[in-house]
């Protein structure tokens, strides 16, 4: 059957015919018309190089099959946003534009895009955070555990207490937005009402967690930032929405051109909605070579990993959706997010500069190849490179790096993470990973490589609760100095692990059961501390353990923290077995090739020499 084609172009009229000369100007006007050829017969909406600006479409399932590709050699962009005119300079060398719907909310965003620049928003502090003097005492008692011991009140959700020299005297708080941290995840709320003179805040919408929740784990925990405000512009580069004057208001960068410079606001939540139904789903749609750009998200909490949020391509109910060389850069929210959806496929896609996360995917049998993601969460630092959740997930051969939070956080049945390549991860928050997996059945984890970690919070490979019969094998972690992180998972195998630290290494098994150790090597050049449950070790042999100051210890304790711990510089714990404290004699290669060197007795433990080299994207891969 001979396949339909409709072009589009920014050059082009919806009252042509659609052909190759006579392209239509709108993706409504393609859309129907791929509509018209009937279900039945392939169906495919070429895109002409060009900008398009303020779209949104939105495919049903009486567009399943439909393919809308990039042209030959051109590189369209798809903007959710639309582009900002008439600047009047300011007395102060800022510039404002007047922007309809702003005063009224109807209008409301926070990211901008300025030549193609994920732009600065007006911060106060400058750097750093300010201390609040909120709390909240509730016990954690862990996410299988239902979280707090008492359900925390409306009031405790949207309110903050605040010392008045902390802040500005006269700052509005129609533009005032607070980034409230607690520990894996932050809330970014609005200010509904201020009383200055008694330092107290309410905000506009609730919080995740109540101000001060935390507190007593990590002194962030009890730290906010405030956005959007007059007082926080103090650098070129900035901007700041007022809503009080209905303006956007910009300080340009030095020899930034403001008659020719392209700002983009967003308008929109998503670009392209796959809409399936439960019952009806949308099959076999596929994406190639297009850019999507600017979009917003709602004033909200982000929840965990900022999964509230939707994604600048948006899916539900799909199945086998493609997306093949996609740019996705300037999102507000995700970049791309597919929930309830089987055999999702992304290959060789690029993701940069998202408020919230990069892929958040869900479903059976999804798939996710050669893709870079850089710079997430630079509005939401909880936000999660890559989320994957299902059944028979496939994720190999990405390079994800420069993330606030973790890189990949997974969870679900048999799934494969294997040869991919991380750095610079977790570079605001705590308790994640480069490659976390929380709940995860059989899954393997191998093959990866992690490397320029900022410190001792950052874990390069973590099984949180719920995780059992998993691997974790064939891994190199290099300047991680506490790469292995384990806590209530059950009857895992961590396996010919390489782990090197230049300072102290920790390994724990936190409230674990029945885990096998074998054929490691922990190489630490300060103190190599383990902290582990008694029931947590199950078998431990063939193990390399070396501390370059010759401090090894363990703390045991049980798997209620608590009871009273056992703790003492012990070299081994009873199960010891073939395990030994020595000199690994190696060498770490570029690219993560590892070459034992003479006197080494890995080889003869059966410790195998990784070479992961191969690892992170490859060039031209195909599915």
């Amino acid at each position: 059957m001979k396949r339909a084609v409709i072009h589009v172009s920014p050059e082009g009229s919806d009252r042509n015919s659609g052909t190759a000369s006579q392209p239509v100007s709108s993706f409504q006007a393609a859309l129907a018309l791929a509509r018209q050829a009937g279900p039945g017969r392939p169906r495919e909406i070429v895109v002409h190089g060009g900008e398009y600006f303020d779209v949104f479409i939105e495919i049903g399932p009486e567009d399943s099959g439909l393919v809308i590709r990039a042209a030959p050699d051109e590189r369209p962009v798809l903007y959710g946003g639309r582009p900002v005119s008439e600047w009047v300079r300011e007395p102060n060398g800022w510039f404002s534009a007047e922007l309809p719907g702003v005063k009224e909310r109807v209008w409301d965003f926070r990211s901008l895009l300025v030549n193609g620049r994920f732009a600065d928003r007006a911060r106060f502090p400058a750097s750093g955070s300010i201390r609040h003097e909120s709390v909240f005492d509730a016990r954690w008692m862990s996410s299988t555990k239902g979280g707090w011991d008492r359900k925390p009140t409306e009031e405790e959700l949207t309110t903050l207490r605040y010392r008045p020299e902390t802040l500005p005297p006269d700052f509005d708080p129609a533009n005032a937005e607070l980034t409230i941290y607690h520990c894996w995840d932050e809330s970014l709320v609005g200010v509904a009402s201020v009383d200055r003179k008694a330092g107290i805040m309410k905000f506009s919408t609730p919080a995740g967690h109540p101000p001060g929740a935390f507190g007593s784990w990590k002194e962030q925990a009890r730290t906010f930032v405030m956005w959007n405000t007059r007082e926080g512009m103090t650098r070129p580069g900035q901007w700041y929405l007022d809503r009080t004057r209905g303006r956007l208001v910009y300080w340009p960068l030095e020899k930034e051109d403001m008659a020719h410079a392209k700002i983009i606001a967003p308008a929109r939540f998503c670009i392209l909605r796959v809409a399936g139904r439960p019952e009806q789903r949308v099959e076999d749609v596929c994406l190639r070579g297009l850019t999507f750009s600017s979009t917003t998200t709602p004033m909200k909490a982000g929840g965990f990993g900022g999964c509230a949020f939707e994604g600048a391509v948006e899916a539900e109910h799909a199945k086998g959706l493609r997306l093949e060389n996609v740019r996705i850069a300037g999102a507000g929210g995700w970049a791309a997010r597919a929930l309830k959806s089987d055999g999702t496929l992304c290959l060789g896609c690029e993701i940069e500069d998202t408020g919230a996360g990069g892929l958040n995917l869900d479903g059976i049998g999804g798939r996710v190849f050669d893709t870079l993601i850089c710079r997430p969460g630079l509005t939401y630092p909880s936000a999660i490179a890559l989320r994957v959740h299902g059944e028979n997930w496939l994720v190999q051969h990405n390079e994800i790096h420069h993330t606030p939070y973790s890189a990949i956080a997974a969870g679900g049945r048999r799934l494969r993470i294997e040869r991919n390549l991380f750095h610079n991860v977790m570079e605001q928050l705590v308790d994640g990973a480069a490659v976390y997996i929380f709940a995860g059945k059989e899954c393997l984890v191998r093959g990866n490589y992690t490397h320029s970690v900022r410190d001792e919070q950052v874990h390069a490979y973590y099984l949180d609760e719920q995780s059992e019969d998993s691997r974790v094998e064939g891994n190199l972690a290099e300047g991680a100095p506490w790469a292995l992180h384990m806590h209530m998972a059950r009857r895992c195998v961590l396996r010919n692990n390489i782990c090197v630290a230049s300072g102290t290494m920790t390994f724990s098994l936190a409230n674990c059961e029945d885990f096998a150790l074998e054929r490691n090597i922990l190489s630490a050049g300060g103190e190599l501390r383990f902290s582990t449950s008694y029931s947590g070790i199950g078998t431990m042999r063939r193990n390399i353990f070396w501390s370059g100051s010759g401090q090894i210890r363990w703390d045991m304790h049980d798997r209620l923290s608590s009871l009273e711990r056992n703790s003492g510089p012990v070299v081994f714990p009873p199960r010891s077995g073939s395990n030994f404290v020595a000199d690994p004699r190696m060498e770490i290669g570029e690219g993560g090739r590892i070459r034992f060197l003479d006197g080494s007795i890995a080889p003869n433990l059966g410790i195998e020499a990784l070479n992961l080299a191969g690892v992170g994207r490859r060039k031209n891969a195909k599915a």
